[in-house]
């Protein structure tokens, strides 16, 4: 073959690949595409798109590819969708065929993760047709406008794990001494009286604390009669009480002759007693007489059936009757405590005579910044205590400074091992910045509340089991989930400036467009960035021909 007619052959090659691409190029009109939903939206932190393109007939060369890449654009960015490569029939490397005698189409799905900006922007679609060595743009050509992000405006007020600073106004203290007493007998004892819990109960009542209440119990060993161990237990109960109110008196303890102050309860034969250490001993065949305590009614028939095991009996006698046959006083009493003013003044001038939980409690007493900061500062370095760093890291999550939060939420981490409120702590700065799975992890790990879930499942795009938890609340976010939930008739009855904004958002969702207004009236008196955001939300695209709806967004 000549050379001339190899560079003919060339040429025309080239011409008709080129041919091709125009046909492709001047024709590109015929292509349509379809975005479901039409307006794209951001769920679960992303922005998922779903394309259909349809090719007529004699419209896609043979030898042709086609990279097709949707892009979301916007004022100071650009976002792009994954490129899908579709051939003819006669290319290869594609992920669809489109045939040029009949057309054809492909579908195709890609999520992107949602910022702020595209809120306000437009989805190109661009394409870039190539055959043999030439390549030829097509459009590119606008597919949709903009996102509707209503299901990021969860409110940041999860439930910080910073309440733990274990402080009690009222602690009651208490002190118990048990008295044993001889088979059917009700008189206490001279060595009773001198036995260590008694000297421990006189240590106790010692104190001079305020008399929180002072209870006694009586039993009888399930030995004989119910009738006579009941009569038992009631003088028992007759002689500790006695024996009780003149120790208390010769003590001088406080309340010691208030009457209200005295609860006496008489039990009679001790079963439960007598079943827990039958459990707790050494005696064989203990379950079949377990059986018999939980099998037979009778108290009278089961204590029989039990006796009629002689060979173990002597040792139940032995063991276990006389630890039944007795009387328990429990005194409780207030601890002396200082008082919160006492506990503010010191947690700032001398912080060292204070325990780590009143100094951490101090903390609550103020709201300077500083000061708290100060305080929890002071709980790490006289007590090394973790809860300092990791109330501080609140502090800066309670101001959206979340790294500063993660740095010292670590820092609690280098006290004591994670916990579960540095594990909720964490998975509120994780979920804030979108690490939606890494919150998941960490939330789970720490058990955290209900509330914290049902946000994070806000955010997660999990709609129905936060709207299960909010249930009918009328807050900002219970009212979020359940619109997003497809409820569209909740109402917010917070009177803030997001709660107006939202319920403008349900209004017109339903068209009331009167009450739109109203509420966005209410929304940007507020806060006055909402009238910037209303303006480019698609919640409000059909009220930007209203009169009304121009004046408060222009």
């Amino acid at each position: 073959m000549g050379i001339s007619k190899i560079f003919y052959i060339l040429v025309l090659a080239t011409v008709m690949s080129g041919c091709g691409l125009n046909k492709m190029a001047n024709k590109y009109e015929t292509v349509s595409y379809t975005v479901t939903p039409s307006t794209l939206q951001a769920h679960g932190g992303n922005v998922s798109l779903t394309l259909d393109a349809t090719f007529a007939e004699n419209y896609f060369a043979k030898k042709a590819t086609v990279d097709f890449t949707p892009v979301l654009v916007y004022a100071n960015g650009e976002t792009a969708f994954k490129t899908i490569t579709i051939q003819g029939e006669e290319a290869t490397g594609g992920e669809a065929t489109i045939f040029n005698a009949t057309g054809g189409n492909f579908n195709y799905q890609d999520a992107i993760k949602y910022n702020s900006e595209m809120m306000n922007s437009t989805l190109e679609l661009r394409a870039n047709a190539k055959l043999n060595d030439k390549e030829k743009a097509l459009g590119p050509i606008t597919i949709a406008d903009g996102v509707i992000a209503t299901s990021t405006r969860v409110l940041n007020n999860e439930e910080l794990a910073n309440n733990n600073h274990g402080y009690e106004h009222e602690t009651i203290l208490e002190e118990t001494a048990t008295i044993y007493f001889l088979v059917n007998q009700s008189n206490i004892r001279t060595t009773e009286k001198s036995d260590a819990d008694i000297k421990n109960l006189k240590a106790f009542a010692k104190n001079g604390y305020k008399t929180h209440s002072i209870e006694i119990k009586s039993f009888a060993s399930p030995e004989g009669s119910v009738n006579m161990n009941d009569n038992v237990s009631d003088n028992r109960m007759k002689s500790t009480l006695n024996y009780t109110k003149r120790l208390l008196r010769s003590l001088k303890v406080d309340g010691a002759r208030n009457a209200d102050l005295y609860t006496e309860t008489s039990i009679g034969e001790d079963w439960e007693g007598f079943e827990s250490l039958m459990q707790a001993s050494d005696i064989k065949d203990k379950r079949r007489i377990n059986k018999i305590v939980n099998s037979v009614e009778d108290l009278e028939l089961r204590e029989q059936q039990i006796r009629d095991l002689a060979e173990i009996y002597d040792a139940i006698e032995g063991d276990v009757l006389p630890q039944l046959r007795k009387a328990i006083i429990v005194i409780r009493s207030f601890e002396p405590k200082r008082t919160d003013e006492e506990i503010a003044t010191l947690s700032t001038t001398t912080p060292e005579v204070l325990d780590v939980k009143e100094l951490l409690f101090s903390a609550t007493l103020t709201d300077d910044a500083a000061t708290k900061e100060g305080i929890y500062n002071k709980a790490v370095e006289l007590h090394n205590d973790w809860r300092g760093y990791n109330n501080i890291a609140c502090m800066h999550i309670a101001n959206d400074d979340l790294n500063n939060a993660m740095i010292y939420l670590n820092k609690a981490v280098s006290i004591s091992k994670e916990n579960s409120d540095i594990s909720t702590n964490k998975g509120i700065v994780a979920a804030r910045i979108g690490e939606l799975a890494n919150a998941q992890v960490l939330f789970d790990k720490a058990n955290t509340s209900e509330y914290n879930q049902a946000t994070l499942n806000i955010r997660q795009g999990e709609y129905k089991k936060a709207a299960r938890f909010f249930k009918n609340g009328t807050s900002h976010n219970a009212v979020l989930a359940q619109v997003l939930n497809g409820k569209n008739n909740a109402t917010c009855n917070e009177a803030t400036a997001a709660c107006h904004y939202l319920n403008a958002i349900v209004a017109a969702r339903s068209g009331e467009n009167d009450v739109v207004i109203s509420n966005l009236t209410n929304a940007i008196s507020a806060n006055a960035n909402y009238k910037t955001e209303a303006s480019i939300d698609l919640e409000f695209v059909n009220l930007r021909a209203n009169e009304a709806f121009i004046a408060l967004t222009k």
